[in-house]
Order: C-alpha cells, then structure tokens, then sequence
C-alpha cells in the first residue's frame, strides 16, 4: 500500500481533491496517514488548515510538490512520521526519556523550570496534577519553603516544647497545645505554597512577556542536547519531503505556486489570528492587505538562519521609500509578500498555540495616526529618492497567534458553488456518548469514525450536559454533576468556544458542507495538550486517520466501494443549493433595481467605470440579464413566485457580500 507506484493516482480518474484540516496541538498525528492513504487516489490542489492542521497542511503541499518533481516516496516518509514522533528520545545520562513528540517542544532557558514543573501535571488525573504542580513548584523555590517552615517551627517551639518537655502538664493543656501545633503546621504548609505559587507566577508571567508569550519559542534551545525543536524541525521536514536540501533555503509558497502563480499548482492557504487587531488573516495575504514589517532582532529568536536569509533576500536592494520603525526606533523589514514567503513562517503564524509557543510579532503602519499622515505627505511631496529615505514611519506591533482562535475550523476554504472536485475536510471532537470509541475495523462500525452515508447524514449535533462530568465510555446518564467551581469554569470555558467556534458550527449541518466532513473522535487523554502521548496512542491516532482517508475514498473515489456515489450526492446537494439560494436572489434584484437604467447611472460617477466603455457595457448586460431572469420566474396559483428554495436541502444558506478572510 505505501509502493511508490501506489502513492500515484491512476490516470483517467477523477484524482483531484481538496483538504482543510482541523487546529489541535498534538491531535496532529492524526494526518500523516490520513493524507498517505489519500494520496494514493488523489493529487492534492488546494490544501489548508489551522495550528496543527497547517503543519499537516504544510506537509501534505510539500509533499506534493516532492511528488510532481519525481520523489516518489514523499507520502511515504510522511506516513512514517507517527511513528517517528512516537519514538522515545534517550534522555541525560542515558535515562529513559520522552516522546520525539514531547522534544519539539522546547521552552526557553528563562522558562525551563516553569515548563518542567507543568509538564509534571500532563498525562494525569486532576488531583495528582494539583500535586505534581505544587511539589514542583516548592522544589522550585525550595529556599523560600524553607524559610517559611522555619518561621513556622518558631511560631510551634512553645507547643511543641509543652508537648515534649513538660511531661506534667495537664491532658488538657496538652490538647491545647497538639492542636495549636496542628494549626501552626497547617498555616505554615499554606504559607509555603502560598508564597512558592506566588514566586513560580511572577517569575512565569515574567519570562512569558519576554518571549511573546509563550514558554516554547520553536527554535531549538541550547540546553537540549542537540535536539531540533519545532520550528527548525519543520524547515528541514518540508525540504526534505519537497526534495530540496535540509538545510538549504526553506520551501516557499513560489515552489508550490510553479511558474504560473496565477494557476497556482498546488495552492496553501493557512490561518492566523491577529489578536491586537481581533481579526483573523488567511496566509498567503489577500491582495489589499496592509503592508507588514518584521524586526529582524525578534524574528530571529523565532526562526532560524536560512528562514532569516530567505526574507532578507527579496529587499537586499533596499528601498526608496521612508524608514519604516517599531516604537524602540529599529528599522523594520517588509515581510515577503507573494511567492517569496517561506511556507514555514506562515505555518509558524498559524501555529502559537497561546502560552506553549511564542506568539509571532508583526508590525504595520496605522495611517490614523496623525504624525504617519503628516509624514506620508512629506513623502509625497520629496522630489528625491534620498529626501524620502530621510523620513522615519512608525509602525505599530501586532501580536498574531494561534489561527485557531479565530478559526480553528476553517470549512469555507476553496468551497465553491458547483465543485469541480471533491474538497474533504477533516473534523476532531470528543467522543459521542452512545457511540464508543472501539478498536477500529474494516467497516467503520466503531465510534471513532464518522462520515454521513446521504444528505440526511450529518445534521444532527451533540453537545454535552452543561452540569455533569461527561463519561465518554458510559452513556450520558451515568454522568455525575459537577462541583460548583467546576459547573463555573465550564460554563466560562463554554462562552470562550463559543466566540472561538461558531462561525465553523454553523457551517457543520449545511447542506455541501456536511456530507465532506469526516469526524474523527477522541478520548480525553488523546491529542489536543497531551504532550506525553504513548507511542501506542500515537499509533492509534495515526491509524484512525488512515481508517478515516479509506472512508472518504471508499465514498466519492469513482473506484471506491461505492463507485463515487458520494461524489454524486454532494454535487447533487450543491446545485440544489445553488439553484434555491440564486434562483431567489434574482427576485430581490427586480424588487430592489426597478429600472436597470437607473441603476447604471450610478456608474457614470465612478472612475473605475467612466473611463471605460468596455465596463459600463458589461454592467449593463449583467444587470439587464439579471433582472430578466428574475422576472421571467413563473407565478403558483397562489400568485407567489415559484422559487426553487423549495427544492433545496435544509438548512438552506444565503447570498450576501461579506468580506474574504
């Protein structure tokens, strides 16, 4: 199954497809085999993903490209990975050590100790994480323990002396005194988490703000024996499943892009979250979007020399424009726009997962600002290249994070009206509760899989029991109620998913969107932040990818057991939708335009328009065109127009003009 000839589609079939993946920190095992399995019926066009899922995103594009430039054992080496990132690295002196998984995450020196006293708590229930975390953090700061016990063992001295040494005293007195040394020993061992806690959060929050907020920058750290971390460790990763050199200059979207960027070859799209400008970015930028700038002084702490190089290499000419500077007067680089970004920064943008990887910090010009347009006159006004060069433009930081937060589902990438081929999207969630997770088998029975076999499939939405603590392996009613803190913390956690989440919910149970979406299920103690994985759960992960790929190709692929029935169903359930929401609109065209003529002489005052004929002739076509449609739509005895709404598949969607992420 994984032979270079396998991983090659069979010509004469339909063997294009597209992919968006799902965001999950270490869920992202789940895709290796999952794309492998796939690549050995389709080619890959456009690919995209959020956090995690560009990592796969990114692997599967270079991948790809491998592929199309004759290394044929690209999806092969990628369907390996799980296997590699489940492999335990021999720690110091030769001590058992942690997941190759666990490795790519390497914290700063300033935030070891931190990081170490919180890994303590991964992999266990809530009580022994609580412990875990508490010892840690006394061995952390084990003089200021110490100092408090022995504040403490003076404020007991006149207890424990009555107790040891005054053999005489009463029972009574002795009481008295055994229980106020239990009290001293109960205050001085909360005195002493109280004060070690206090220590362990400001020195964390202190090293967090100075590495972006995160304990991990994803360069590989000094301390680690030699051991790559993430982001070194995806540069050379893409290279190599591209063909290129480990070490040579990264993989950029131009390499995918071939020598036609407007074609593209193979297309990547990944998401960011700006969160100073609480908006999100699709990477590559669309056209129009601001002009950014890096500080090479920061980006150089997050991405490693030949990524640094192949930023600077576009600019090396310089610039005849003003200096562009961040508020502590450096000068600022324009971030490579196009073809020339490495595929691995935007990968990087989109993958900071808040807290364990440093966010990415960008720079743009706010031209609200008063000075900034004062000073773009001057610009203007400059008669020469070197009076421009003398004038300074400050930029202002933006923070961009984990593309998750914004988006961690991305279904509306490449979806067009009618497909011309298959987009599959991968979706991660926890377990149902009437449907177990079981051992995976040929036909997808178990609970790990799902994916609609018709257009009633997929409409349905399971959310758990606010107030209980769900049982993934039981049925919901053997859940028991949650604490009141815990019933608090869920419902503030709940209202963060919600702002997170609801843009891709709505789109779950929608007719062409839910019947391309395969559901992987997972337990608790499965992806997401579970750093310490077994290589045994990292292999089942892999394998229900695997299982999952299998099951879309036996659905939509024209040689699957279905004989591409799904294929057929999905762009039957797009025209239906196409027709019932465009059909409708047209009506609201002749309601809305009266005559087309008044309309076109709004026209006559836009430049764009005015100064060519050729436009203001299609516009008139167009909207001539439109309102005929609209008005040639036949009348229902009941004088209403016959609108092909009616035929559509529920929940039908609706036209209106929003921005492109």
């Amino acid at each position: 199954m994984h032979s270079d000839d396998k991983r090659q589609p069979e010509a004469g079939e339909v063997s294009h497809c597209d992919l968006v993946m799902k965001g999950g920190v270490t869920s992202g095992v789940i895709y290796p085999r999952l794309v492998a399995a796939l690549a050995d019926r389709y080619r890959f066009k456009n690919i995209g993903g959020t956090s995690a899922g560009a990592i796969a995103a990114g692997a599967s594009a270079a991948a790809e490209l491998g592929r199309q430039r004759g290394h044929g054992g690209a999806f092969d080496q990628l369907a390996k990975l799980p296997e590699e990132l489940g492999a335990e690295v021999v720690g110091d002196r030769g001590r058992p050590g942690r997941s190759r998984l666990f490795t790519l995450f390497q914290p700063v020196p300033a935030l070891r100790r931190h990081f170490d006293v919180m890994a303590r708590a991964l992999g266990k229930s809530r009580g022994q994480a609580v412990a875990a975390v508490v010892g840690g953090m006394l061995t952390l700061h084990a003089g200021a323990a110490l100092a408090v016990a022995a504040g403490g063992l003076l404020l007991a001295w006149p207890a424990l002396h009555l107790l040891i040494a005054e053999s005489g005293a009463s029972t009574a007195l002795r009481w008295v005194a055994a229980v106020g040394l239990a009290g001293v020993a109960a205050l001085t061992a909360a005195t002493a988490v109280g004060v070690t806690a206090a220590l362990f959060v400001r020195g964390l929050v202190r090293g967090l703000r100075d590495n972006g907020y995160g304990l991990c920058s994803g360069l590989s750290q000094p301390d680690q024996g030699g051991r790559t971390a993430l982001t070194d460790w995806l540069h050379g990763y893409f290279n190599q499943l591209a063909g290129k050199s480990i070490d040579g200059p990264p993989l950029s979207f131009g390499d995918l892009w071939g020598p036609d960027p407007a074609t593209r070859r193979i297309h990547l799209e990944v998401i960011t979250s700006a969160v100073s400008q609480q908006m999100v970015y699709s990477i590559p930028f669309r056209p129009g979007t601001p002009m950014f700038y890096y500080d090479p002084q920061e980006w150089s702490r997050l991405f490693p020399p030949a990524v640094m190089a192949a930023l600077a290499a576009p600019f090396a000419g310089g610039s005849d424009g003003p200096v562009i500077e961040n508020a502590q007067g450096r000068e600022l680089r324009p971030l490579p726009r196009h073809g020339e970004l490495p595929v691995v920064v935007a990968i990087r943008m989109s993958l900071s997962f808040p807290l364990l990887l440093s966010a990415v910090p960008l720079y743009a010009v706010d031209w609200s600002r008063a000075a900034n347009q004062r000073t773009q006159a001057e610009v203007r006004a400059a008669e020469t290249a070197e009076a421009r060069r003398r004038l300074r433009l400050r930029a202002t930081r933006i923070w961009f994070s984990d593309g998750g937060i914004g988006s961690n589902m991305p279904l509306h990438l490449f979806d067009a009206m009618l497909p011309r081929h298959p987009t599959f999207a991968v979706n991660l969630k926890p377990p149902h509760p009437d449907h177990r997770i079981r051992p995976a088998d040929a036909g997808n029975d178990g609970g790990r899989i799902y994916l609609p076999e018709d257009d009633r499939g997929g409409r349905l939405r399971y959310w758990p029991e606010p107030d209980l603590v769900p049982d993934w392996e039981e049925r919901a009613a053997a859940a028991r109620e949650k604490t009141p803190l815990a019933g608090l913390a869920g419902f503030l956690w709940s209202i963060v998913g919600t702002m997170q989440n609801w843009r891709d919910e709505i789109l779950f149970p929608t007719p062409g969107f839910r019947d391309r979406i395969v559901q992987i299920s997972q337990k608790p103690d499965e992806g997401g932040l579970n750093l310490t994985m077994a290589s045994s759960t990292i292999a089942t992960l892999a394998d229900a990818g695997g299982l999952a790929a299998q099951r879309l190709i036996a659905r939509f692929h024209p040689l699957g057991a279905e004989g591409g029935a799904g294929w057929d169903d999905h762009r039957r359930a797009r025209l239906t939708t196409f027709l019932g929401v465009m059909q409708p609109a047209t009506l609201e065209v002749v309601a809305a335009a009266g005559v087309p003529a008044d309309w076109l002489v709004l026209l006559e005052d836009d430049s764009r328009y005015r100064r060519s004929s050729a436009m203001r002739a299609e516009a008139a076509r167009f909207l001539t065109g439109l309102q005929a449609l609209g008005a040639a739509v036949p009348l229902k005895q009941s004088g209403l127009p016959r609108t092909l709404d009616v035929g559509a598949l529920k929940p039908v969607p609706q036209v209106r003009l929003v921005p492109r992420v």
